[in-house]
């Protein structure tokens, strides 16, 4: 199929609605999303990171999930836009914007057991799992490709985890109310000598 210019616009304008049917299915499928989307739904906003694809883990046969999210999006669309191949990983299986090039989502077979927080019903792997997984990228030899970019998810998550500190602001002094006869005279307004008079 080849796609017309205004097809190829169609798409790149939706990224958004994309990535919002990418989690729809996730959901559906019990599966649980990792890696560096995971880490930017439990930061703070200035912690987050620009990151392109979805990682996703699950129980179930990771191609036929990637299949489903690609029928998913090409019917919203009305095409084929998009494609399922096997991913340079063994196991795992890419979505590919036919537009773009670019990777969607590598769907791999959850093995072990994951922790996991929930937004809005989807799960996404917990802080302790992302250190986990970085700690032995970072252990490996083979993924020295990535360890600047794992170096940086460990301080984003290290931040994240620093206990919050309350800042140290000094309260001003309440001022002590005199009870001296002369302040009491300045503030009502009239002399002492005239207080003394009317007997106060």
């Amino acid at each position: 199929m080849t796609l017309t210019l205004e097809q190829k616009e169609t798409i790149l304008k939706n990224k958004r609605r994309i990535n919002h049917i990418v989690r729809q299915e996730v959901k559906k499928a019990g599966a649980i999303i990792f890696g560096a989307r995971s880490v930017n739904k439990q930061v703070p906003k200035h912690l987050e990171t620009q990151t392109m694809d979805f990682d996703i883990k699950t129980r179930k046969n990771p191609r036929k999930l990637a299949k489903r999210i690609e029928r998913r999006l090409d019917k919203k669309f009305g095409g084929n836009f998009f494609e399922v191949k096997p991913a340079a990983f063994p196991g795992t299986h890419k979505v590919i914007n036919r537009v773009s090039k670019e990777g969607l989502a590598d769907v791999s077979k959850q093995k072990l057991k994951i922790g996991f927080v929930k937004r809005k019903g989807v799960k996404f792997a917990n802080l302790k799992f992302q250190k986990k997984k970085i700690q032995e990228s970072l252990d490996d030899p083979e993924s020295r490709f990535r360890h600047d970019k794992d170096r940086f998810g460990k301080l984003r998550i290290k931040l994240a985890e620093r206990p919050k500190t309350k800042p140290n602001v000094r309260r001003p002094r309440r001022k002590r109310l005199s009870t001296s006869f002369n302040n009491f005279s300045s503030r009502v307004g009239i002399s002492p000598s005239k207080l003394r008079n009317i007997g106060l």
